[in-house]
């Protein structure tokens, strides 16, 4: 195979790809704040460099990467896309990708944020609902901190959520001509602290009435400035290294199983069962009604 990058292969490379593979890893990542050390484009990053190192792994080709999704934060330079129209593109792509030919859809987000996670893991399983001919289509998303998390520092008291430890140790790694370690700061100490407590102390919600049913206003604290939600004194290339290695070896490993598991499946017509989230969530409501 020329290249791992399905952008830069032709028409017919695609076809004779499709031929003995049908598996390709879609990355997407977020244009957002990321601190004054790093560039608003980390996520795309985060995003494109352990799906080709995973790429690599399962002999596979990377979609383009999408760029944009739903940050929250609303610093200078962040780009907001609402979750509903994050979804609708993906799945548009996810549908693209299976009519061209291809049965296993991995996607790698780059981003961590919530909001659009939830939305799209939801999305996509009504898209299947709806959709009979995808049902011979596996899609996954995988998650780096799923197969792996770096312990702490001894002298980190919080966790290290936002362009911290973690995410400066992976641009050092991979595209350390984007870090400005000498331009680093952080929020005043008690705004820094809360937020390596509560990824989402950053939110401002609000409501007029102060009632449950009332839809909140969010917004993001005045008093934060900077955005940092970790350590980034303590990054270190070597440990963006590591980071990856010793999440995309497991993860690779699962999906090879994974793969050879559905194609045997397909092939037979066995189907695993599993929990609807929807049922799981009427019966955790169910349960906690008769505790009370």
């Amino acid at each position: 195979m020329r290249t791992h990058a399905m952008g830069e292969m032709t028409v017919k490379e695609i076809r004779e790809y499709l031929k003995h593979n049908q598996t390709i890893i879609f990355p997407y990542g977020v244009v957002e704040q990321h601190g004054y050390h790093l560039p608003l484009s980390m996520d795309i990053h985060n995003a494109e460099v352990p799906a080709f190192e995973l790429a690599e792994k399962l002999d596979c080709i990377v979609a383009p990467t999408l760029n944009y999704c739903f940050s929250g934060g609303q610093l200078p330079g962040t780009i907001n896309v609402r979750p509903t129209t994050f979804c609708a593109m993906v799945c548009d792509i996810v549908e693209a990708l299976a009519r061209m030919g291809f049965k296993n859809i991995l996607i790698y987000p780059g981003h961590g944020g919530t909001e659009s996670l939830a939305q799209l893991k939801e999305a996509l399983r009504i898209l299947k609902w709806l959709n009979p001919q995808l049902e011979d289509i596996m899609i996954m998303i995988l998650r780096r901190g799923d197969f792996w998390r770096r312990p702490k520092e001894e002298n980190q008291t919080g966790s290290d959520f936002h362009a911290g430890d973690a995410e400066t140790s992976l641009m050092l790694a991979y595209r350390n001509h984007l870090v400005q370690m000498d331009q680093l700061e952080l929020d005043e100490p008690e705004i820094a602290e809360k937020m390596r407590h509560d990824p989402d102390f950053y939110q401002l919600c609000t409501t007029l009435s102060g009632q449950p049913q009332e839809i909140m206003t969010t917004r993001q604290r005045p008093e934060v400035k900077v955005g940092v939600m970790g350590y980034p004194e303590f990054a270190s290339a070597e440990r963006g290294m590591e980071n990856v290695k010793n999440a995309i070896t497991p993860m690779a490993e699962m999906v090879k199983k994974a793969i050879a598991t559905a194609d045997a499946n397909r092939k037979s017509g066995k189907r695993i069962e599993v929990i609807s989230p929807a049922l799981d969530a009427g019966s955790f409501m169910k349960n906690s009604k008769s505790k009370g």
